[in-house]
C-alpha cells in the first residue's frame, strides 16, 4: 500500500510519518521497478504503537527502544513516574494562581506570595521548571520563521544561496542549501525551510521559513502537554501583543484620552511593523 493509504488507515500525517522514517522507527520496503516505499501491515501496526506512544508523550528515542525490542513496562514504568512529577508541577502551579486570585487587595502581597510559593515547592510543587519550560518553548518556536538582511538584492540564484551559506557560517549553523532557485529550501539541523525574498525601503529581506512546523513539538517532548499549549500561548501573547499594550498604555498616559490613544496607536504600529520586518535579525 501507498503512503496515503497509510494516512488514511493510521490517521497519522504523511509529514508525520516521513518523520518516523527518518528518525529510523519505520523502514517500508521499496518497489524495485520504480523505488517508491511499500507499506505493509506490518508497518501499519507499527506505526499504530508509535502513534499510542506518542499520545502519551513518550520520546522518541524511548520508543525505538521499545520497538527495538526492549521491555516496554520499565521505560514506561520511567515515564509515568515523569508525567507524574510534570502533573505535581502543574498542580502547583493552579493552586498558586488560584491563591493569588484569592488576595483580596489589588496589589499582590509578595512576601505572602513567596510563603506560599515555598510552602507549595516543599510538597512537590517546582516553579524554576514552569519557567524552564516557557524558555525551551519560546526558543523552539522562534525556530519558525526567521528573516535578515543580505550584502546584495539577490537577484539570481547564485547570491541567493551564498546569501544562505554566509548567514549560516556568520551564525554558526549547520546550514545546508537543499534546492536552489529563487525560492530555495534548505535545513538546518536536519529542519528543512523554504526562503522568499521581500523588498523594503532600505533592500532586501530574505525570509525563512519552516515547511513542517508540526515537527517541532518533538523538541519539547517533556514537557506537558496542558502546559505546552498555556505556554505556547504566552510564548505568541508576549510575541504580537506586549508592544501594541505598552504603546497604547504609552499613548493613554500622554494623552489622556483613550479615542486619542486608540488614533496614535494606529501609526505607531504600522511603523513597528515595518521596522519589524526589515530589521529582524534571529
Amino acid at each position: 500500500m501507498n503512503i496515503k493509504d497509510v494516512e488514511t488507515l493510521t490517521g497519522i500525517t504523511k509529514q508525520n510519518i516521513r518523520f518516523y522514517e527518518k528518525k529510523g522507527l519505520l523502514t517500508p520496503e521499496r518497489n524495485q521497478e520504480n523505488s517508491y516505499r511499500e507499506y505493509s501491515d506490518a508497518d501499519v501496526e507499527r506505526l499504530k504503537r508509535i502513534k499510542i506512544l506518542r499520545r502519551i508523550d513518550v520520546p522518541i528515542e524511548q520508543i525505538r527502544r521499545i520497538l527495538e525490542g526492549e521491555d516496554h513496562r520499565g521505560i514506561l514504568k520511567a515515564h509515568l513516574s515523569f508525567l507524574t512529577e510534570k502533573k505535581s508541577d502543574l498542580d502547583a502551579a493552579i493552586r498558586m494562581c488560584r491563591f493569588l486570585l484569592d488576595q483580596k487587595t489589588a496589589d499582590i502581597h509578595t512576601q505572602a506570595a513567596l510563603s506560599k510559593m515555598g510552602e507549595l515547592e516543599r510538597k512537590g510543587g517546582h516553579f524554576m521548571n514552569i519557567l524552564n519550560d516557557y524558555k525551551k518553548i519560546s526558543k523552539t518556536e522562534s525556530k519558525k520563521e526567521f528573516s535578515f538582511m543580505p550584502d546584495t538584492l539577490t537577484l539570481n540564484q547564485e547570491e541567493f544561496t551564498e546569501a544562505l551559506c554566509k548567514y549560516g557560517m556568520e551564525n554558526n549553523l549547520n546550514l545546508v542549501v537543499t534546492k536552489h532557485g529563487m525560492y530555495p529550501k534548505f535545513e538546518i539541523d536536519g529542519i528543512e525551510y523554504e526562503a522568499w525574498r521581500e523588498f523594503g525601503r532600505f533592500g532586501a529581506v530574505i525570509i525563512c521559513k519552516m515547511t513542517h512546523p508540526e515537527l517541532l513539538e518533538n523538541e519539547y517532548l517533556d514537557v506537558d502537554v496542558k502546559r505546552r499549549r498555556i505556554l505556547r500561548n504566552i510564548h505568541w501573547a508576549v510575541t504580537h501583543l506586549s508592544i501594541p499594550v505598552i504603546l497604547f498604555l504609552y499613548w493613554v498616559a500622554s494623552s489622556k484620552s483613550l479615542l486619542l490613544a486608540a488614533w496614535l496607536l494606529l501609526p505607531s504600529l504600522a511603523l513597528f511593523r515595518f521596522y519589524y520586518r526589515n530589521f529582524r535579525l534571529k
